[in-house]
């Protein structure tokens, strides 16, 4: 795919105008979008037109959320302008692109938490009956919205008591129930579950099908030929191949991403671990909120991977290792002693750490300078009487910084205008200061480009090698195949297999996460268990 030029369409595609239609719905012509003097978005033109799905990839950083926000009036260019069916014109709100046409569903949630399900998605648009707000008719739309996208979603509970999933959903159904003629999703799938995912896919070919434009931005190379019509590649804030899918690989579209071939999504698989390791963290019938009886290991030095579907109680056992939850019986031992962690306080003390799957929400200080994100944890060794010190917070940020190759013009700008992939390195090496024995990490590589994902996989590789132990928890199943020594498969909240890494394969991880009803999932599940 090297030889196609720079923002053009590749020529010997265009023998099926049908998946070309014209005139485009909404055009980006020229669009620029500097911050701080680093352009994010520089000179864009791309067509979105009715009755297709148009695929927008590119690593973090490569601009691909800025122009989606340009495209539905988040964000005011700085040069350039949006045609919308020939007319020009520059969204000054999102409000206003949506009188046009265009909405948005965000990749971080704009919802408002102390509403129900079914207030968010009317929000702006509450019915009415004599001057006064009708609740059942409220109540009638939403339940009727839900049924038709075959989502499971309750629309009288309040949001904030919703799983990160659930809240996914209605963000999506929302932007779907503005009729909007034009709808950006910024990597909707990625608090979905696999069946879920797939429904929404079936969603957005309907949303095609109905004559409206969908734009899908995402990180999931494969997923994005499968679904789209036409696939756009953003590198560096440019656009540099728009195309339609057919014939496409993602070796193709990694190849336009990073300007080069070669770049793989995963490292390798992990070497087995050191010889000789001892036991770091063991559980023991260890039962909470979501979860029960579940015995395993990691030993020091090792890589461990959960995995599982949405609702498998992964993120519950991670949490209550860590002391964010408390359990309800069983017993965890850190090196071998007995523990039970009060608080995340109290296992930061015995040597633990824990990145949330939610870093906007539970990870990262959003007001605050990536220097100060990445030495919060451990602020005595860049504080004096509980006075922050320029020169030790800038030497600790810099050093622990430098280990995960966090991107950045300076670590003191604020940590929002940095990428997905260089927030969530940032959030390891906030770990990285006082480095811990055993590191807990819940979904590493959620949102993160597939360069960012390398590095991150090489880090944590490095720092097993290095004798800390690794559990982390994945929705990816190539990746816990991709970077663990062993990986454990979660249903239902309980543990229900064991693989060794060398010896697995994405088949029978699906199969026994799924509980399908295979010989070899059969099989592998109950040598797994010891059955």
């Amino acid at each position: 795919m090297g030889h196609l030029d720079k923002g053009t369409v590749n020529p010997a595609r265009r023998d099926d105008e049908s998946r070309f239609p014209s005139p485009a719905f909404l055009s980006a012509v020229g669009l620029t979008k500097t911050f701080g003097g680093v352009r994010g978005v520089d000179s864009a033109d791309v067509a979105f037109h009715r009755g297709q799905i148009h695929g927008l990839v590119g690593q973090n950083g490569a601009g691909k959320s800025t122009l989606a926000k340009m495209l539905c009036g988040a964000l005011s260019p700085d040069r350039g302008h949006i045609e919308v069916e020939g007319a020009p014109t520059v969204f000054g709100s999102p409000r206003a692109a949506l009188e046009a046409g265009a909405t948005m569903v965000a990749q971080e949630l704009s919802l408002v938490p102390p509403l129900t399900v079914a207030e968010n998605l009317l929000l702006g648009r509450l019915p009415s009956r004599g001057g006064f707000f009708d609740s059942d008719e409220m109540f009638c739309r939403a339940r009727s919205l839900i049924e038709d996208s075959g989502f499971e979603l309750d629309p009288q509970a309040v949001l904030w008591t919703l799983s990160q999933s659930d809240r996914q959903k209605a963000e999506i159904l929302r932007a779907i129930a503005r009729n909007a003629r034009l709808v950006v999703f910024d990597e909707p799938r990625s608090s979905l579950s696999v069946p879920e995912a797939e429904r929404l896919y079936e969603i957005l070919k309907g949303l095609a099908s109905d004559g409206v434009a969908v734009v899908l931005v995402t990180h999931f190379l494969s997923e994005v030929l499968r679904v789209s019509d036409v696939v756009t590649v953003m590198r560096d804030g440019r656009v540099v191949m728009t195309a339609p899918t057919d014939g496409l690989t993602g070796g193709d579209l990694v190849e336009q991403m990073v300007g080069s071939p070669g770049v793989e999504h995963f490292t390798s698989r992990q070497d087995k671990p050191p010889a000789g390791s001892t036991t770091r963290l063991e559980t023991k019938d260890l039962a909470g909120q979501g979860f029960e009886d579940i015995s395993l290991t990691v030993n020091d030095g090792e890589i461990v991977a959960i995995v599982g579907l949405v609702g498998s109680g992964r993120t519950e056992f991670l949490r209550t290792v860590y002391g964010a939850d408390q359990p309800t019986g069983g017993l965890l031992l850190l090196d071998g002693a007995p523990r039970r962690f009060r608080s995340p306080r109290s296992a930061k003390r015995s040597g633990l750490a824990f990145i949330s799957e939610s870093r906007q929400t539970d990870g990262l200080f959003h007001a605050l300078g990536a220097d100060v994100n990445i030495t919060i944890a451990h602020m005595d060794r860049a504080s004096r009487f509980g006075w922050l010190l320029k020169g030790p917070l800038r030497d600790r940020s810099s050093d622990a910084a430098r280990r995960v190759d966090v991107q950045a013009q300076s670590l003191s700008q604020p940590i929002t205008t940095l990428s997905g992939g260089n927030q969530q390195k940032t959030l390891i090496a906030r770990w990285l200061v006082r480095p811990p024995r055993l590191f807990l990490i819940d979904e590493p590589t959620r949102g993160v480009d597939i360069v960012s994902t390398t590095q991150i996989h090489n880090v944590i590789s490095d720092l097993a090698e290095e004798g800390m132990s690794v559990l982390l928890v994945t929705s990816d199943f190539d990746e816990a195949l991709a970077v663990a020594h062993r990986i454990y498969v979660f249903r239902e909240g309980r543990l229900v297999g064991e693989f060794k890494g060398e010896e697995a394969d994405k088949t029978t991880l699906l199969a026994v996460a799924f509980g399908a009803d295979s010989p070899k999932a059969t099989d592998s599940e109950n040598h797994a268990l010891g059955d």
